[in-house]
């Protein structure tokens, strides 16, 4: 089986999303059933049996105060409870779809995070971390990396995301090893430090997922690259499978090359979840991107 298990209804950005409006207009609504079937027909098609719907929690206006960055504020517009229950109507309909959250880690609120997640019946959060206090890791206008040396901010990096990994409040950890994806590789003197992270996610019992959105972005290797994946799958870190999709065009996108990659790691399952129970299945054969 193959799953796809990090994707969104929306493009970020209000202008982005401007453009995409007629395309809803078309089928009742970013939330409605039809909008999310294209996903689910889109996922069949690259060989797909079960996505899940992981909107970030910036688009709801329960987290807008959240974060200061006026682009944060900006996107925090959307009803999470009305998200909720359409992903509902689109399992009751019998669409093979999970309702799913892309939390960010902000360490300053955890029990934030904690009663957001714990209200709603969600079958998987990932952890994300895109934010080092104010300033952005994958956001081209607020970038971390103008004011700080790229050692800097991979430092900075692992040291959330292990604290996301002990936090305990996440299924998976996505994109693992984000920070390069304009092009700041991890510099060799934290290479240790990267061993460290990998035993402390491994330790923690949670998920990483293996994503082939960085195929079709600057990076150009999966998230993560396949030297840090056979890491994890050396420290017996269990894994799903993404594309971080943001329309339905993009849903299993260059699957055969992430599943390769997978493989090649040394991962024979991925691992299913149901109301935030995991279960591993062997890995499928997708049909061609």
């Amino acid at each position: 089986m193959l799953t796809d298990y990090h994707m969104h209804l929306t493009p970020d950005g209000v202008d982005e999303r401007a453009r995409a409006a007629h395309a809803w207009d078309e089928v009742g609504g970013w939330l409605s059933t039809a909008w999310i079937s294209r996903y689910v027909e889109r996922g069949r098609a690259r060989g797909v049996g079960e996505i899940a719907i992981t909107e970030h929690v910036h688009r709801f206006a329960e987290a807008r105060s959240w974060h200061p960055n006026p682009w944060w504020q900006a996107e925090a517009t959307e009803d999470v409870d009305a998200y909720a229950a359409a992903i509902g109507e689109a399992k009751a309909a019998g669409l093979p779809v999970l309702l799913g959250i892309e939390m960010d880690w902000l360490p300053e609120r955890v029990s934030d995070i904690r009663r957001f997640i714990e209200r709603r019946p969600f079958d998987l959060v990932l952890g994300s971390v895109h934010w080092l206090a104010d300033l952005a890791v994958d956001h081209p206008d607020y970038p971390a990396w103008e004011t700080r040396p790229a050692a800097d901010v991979w430092r900075s990096y692992l040291a959330e995301l292990a604290n996301a990994a002990r936090s305990g409040l996440f299924d998976v950890l996505a994109h693992p090893d984000l920070p390069k994806v304009f092009g700041h590789e991890l510099p060799n003197e934290l290479e240790s430090l990267l061993d460290e992270t990998v035993d402390v996610i491994a330790d923690s019992g949670v998920a990483i997922e293996c994503s082939s959105a960085g195929l079709r972005k600057r990076p150009r290797t999966t998230y993560p690259d396949p030297d840090l994946l056979a890491r994890f799958r050396a420290a017996g870190v269990p894994v799903t499978l993404a594309s971080d999709a943001h329309s339905p065009e993009d849903v299993g996108r260059d699957y055969p090359t992430t599943v390769a990659v997978l493989r090649g790691a040394g991962y024979e399952t991925l691992t299913r979840y149901e109301a935030r129970e995991p279960v591993q299945v062997e890995i499928g054969v997708g049909a061609p991107a």
